[in-house]
């Protein structure tokens, strides 16, 4: 029997949300420690309490001045190519760079072929832009975009966690529920920024996650 003809509907923006910060979106993330395997390498990782303790930081810095910011940046109308190329220009680790245009690639196509979304002109080189334009698209206000995508994110790399250092998934939901009062600060703080802060994120993260690229043997892309 041949395949039926998907009708996409028009999403309510709570459900589109919960389907864009579902952890088992197939973006890719699975594959990115985003440079908490050379903590792990390094011994400064080894459990759920120093994982929790890189992950704060993570949220703190990169997720906030870089991906949050840039999606209010996108909310606010700024122009596409510009917040594009300032995004990759921004991000000096070159497995992060690869990593995020991969993943940003994904979620292009996830919004053309299962939410029906025409496909966009510009491509922007960051997953947290893409998840702005459908979030935009369907409506969902820029506070939850940016609570959606730290929310995925966040819960994306404990599940890395849970395989990679390895923790037990008790744990991991433990670190889960701490992160919410990180996330909380991020949505506070992003308010506060300018296109000058984007991109500001702790050299410590950085250099981590340029080592990463030299690793002889690693679980993870990045």
């Amino acid at each position: 029997m041949s395949a039926l003809p998907l009708k996409v509907p028009t999403a309510r923006p709570l459900a589109l949300l919960l389907q864009l910060s579902d952890s088992a979106l197939p973006t890719g993330g699975f594959s990115h420690s985003f440079g908490f395997e050379q903590y792990l390498d390094r011994g400064e990782i080894h459990d759920a309490a120093t994982f929790s303790d890189w992950l704060r930081v993570y949220i703190g810095n990169q997720l906030t001045y870089t991906d949050a910011l840039a999606m209010r940046l996108f909310y606010e109308g700024h122009d596409e190519v510009d917040l594009a190329e300032r995004v990759v220009a921004v991000t000096m680790p070159a497995q992060l760079r690869a990593a995020d245009i991969a993943m940003a690639k994904r979620l292009r196509m996830i919004g053309s072929d299962a939410l029906g979304m025409r496909t966009p002109e510009v491509e922007l080189a960051h997953p947290a832009l893409e998840f702005a334009r459908i979030a935009r698209q369907f409506e969902v206000s820029c506070g939850d975009a940016i609570l959606g995508h730290l929310t995925a994110t966040t819960h994306t790399l404990v599940q890395n966690a849970v395989r990679g250092i390895p923790i037990g998934q008790s744990d991991g939901q433990r670190v889960v529920t701490a992160a919410h009062a990180w996330i909380d600060r991020a949505l506070e703080v992003v308010w506060t920024l300018e296109m000058a802060d984007l991109g500001a994120v702790a050299p410590g993260l950085e250099i981590a996650q340029m080592q990463h690229e030299k690793l002889r043997a690693r679980m993870f892309m990045s």
